[in-house]
């Protein structure tokens, strides 16, 4: 049976690495041609009734509308673009592409067993909402043989390009792909592949001799490493933008060589962690750069690995040790021509980065007694408030923001309430 996600009330967490996941042990018919979506104008829900004990102080108190997905959605071009389960075993997952009104734009029909999404934007800035389909039999429950990828515009549906094959789901972070043991968000099993967002074209494969590892992709920025050697390569041109050798070793550890640090742990991040390993292996300190730059914008120390969290918009959020031994969260702007940090805070105890969604930063509060959600202002990293509502999971570039509410049936449900004013926050 596909795996969703379950109904959330505290912080949602991340979407880990690989983007949202539809996947199980996933030879069936071939995955169909990609074409354009089929049109459609839906009317918006009725707006579910929301307690107000469940909404952030960041969103206005009454929803406007009810979202029609059953599992978390991904804000893209001026809306949502998510997925609604099957309504009986058997029949197609669909993506639908809803506008800020709530209106259904158009749907996309996709095999149930193994499937995934993401969002990106071509070397235009245009955005893109890119959709696995595959051979896997949703019943006889064999392995995928073959898997496919397309890209569409987010507000029409209008294919741009696919489908090109691909060696397994998508894992991330970016347009990567790989084969999977056959677990929910199991790791790469196998040579992965990056694709160029602008084109959909195979901009590296592990499987091709002078590829490397494939770590990491954001928009057309893609991070590799081959024989102890970072590298950061244009997906369209091909061309090196920055390499190990381009950066400066932190203050604390001038003689240490650069190695890849942890993933993002959502599938947007514009910038990348490295860790700074002396001989011998050891990791003595972390430093944070622009992907596409290489530009240095955080350092932390080595007590822990740094959790980077980020969105198609540029935003990052870095959580880790300083390197005077305290619990640091930076707040980051990156993927833009003058990337920089905006704030940095002493971390509270207990509280975990989850996801920033409008403008804000969510964090779940693990401290015994007091469970919740806090929220912060990711223009300055003043705290917004602290609660038990649930955090946002999408928010459209000028509409609503869409919150988990209590489902009425199978999967997730989400209300549409709109952003408070910037001056009540």
């Amino acid at each position: 049976m596909t795996r969703f996600p379950g109904p959330r009330r505290a912080a949602a967490p991340a979407a880990g690495a690989a983007a949202l996941l539809l996947l199980t042990a996933c030879t069936g018919p071939e995955p169909r041609e990609a074409a354009d979506a089929v049109v459609r104008d839906d009317p918006p829900s009725p707006a579910p009734a929301v307690p107000a004990a469940d909404i952030p102080p960041t969103l206005a108190p009454e929803a406007v509308w009810a979202a029609p997905f059953s599992a978390p959605p991904k804000a893209a071009g001026d809306g949502f673009v998510g997925p609604v389960m099957p309504e009986e075993n058997g029949g197609d997952l669909v993506f639908l592409g809803v506008g800020p009104d709530g209106g259904t734009r158009w749907s996309l029909s996709r095999n149930p067993s193994c499937t995934a999404f993401a969002a990106t934007r071509d070397a235009d800035g245009r955005d893109l909402v890119v959709v696995l389909d595959s051979d896997a039999d949703p019943d006889g429950g064999g392995l995928a043989t073959r898997t496919t990828a397309a890209a569409y515009l987010p507000d029409e549906g209008t294919l741009v390009w696919g489908p090109v094959e691909v060696p397994g789901t998508l894992v991330g972070p970016g347009l990567v792909f790989g084969a999977s043991a056959g677990s929910v968000m199991g790791g790469a099993s196998g040579p992965k592949a990056a694709l160029d967002p602008s084109t959909g074209a195979v901009a590296a494969h592990e499987s091709e001799d002078g590829a490397g590892t494939i770590l990491h992709e954001h928009q057309g920025a893609l991070l590799t490493e081959r024989n102890g050697r970072l590298r950061a390569l244009d997906t369209t041109t091909g061309r090196e933008l920055w390499n190990g050798t381009d950066l400066d070793p932190p203050d604390e550890a001038p003689g240490a060589a650069p190695a890849p640090g942890p993933r993002p742990e959502t599938d947007a991040g514009a910038a990348a962690a490295v860790a700074w390993t002396e001989e011998g292996g050891g990791v003595v300190a972390y430093t944070v750069h622009d992907l596409r730059t290489g530009r240095r914008l955080a350092a932390f120390g080595s007590e822990e690995e740094p959790r980077l969290i980020g969105t198609p918009d540029g935003e990052v959020v870095v959580s880790g040790v300083s390197p005077d031994g305290r619990a640091a969260v930076a707040g980051i702007e990156a993927g833009t021509g003058d990337p920089k940090r905006l704030w940095r805070r002493e971390a509270a105890p207990g509280d975990r980065t989850e996801a920033i969604v409008g403008g804000v930063l969510y964090l779940s509060t693990g401290n015994p007694g007091a469970e919740g959600t806090r929220a912060v202002d990711m223009r300055d990293g003043d705290t917004l408030g602290a609660g038990e509502w649930p955090a946002p999971v999408a928010a459209a570039p000028k509409g609503p923001v869409l919150l988990p509410v209590a489902p009425d049936g199978r999967g997730d449900a989400f209300a549409a309430l709109p952003a408070a004013p910037q001056g009540d926050r």
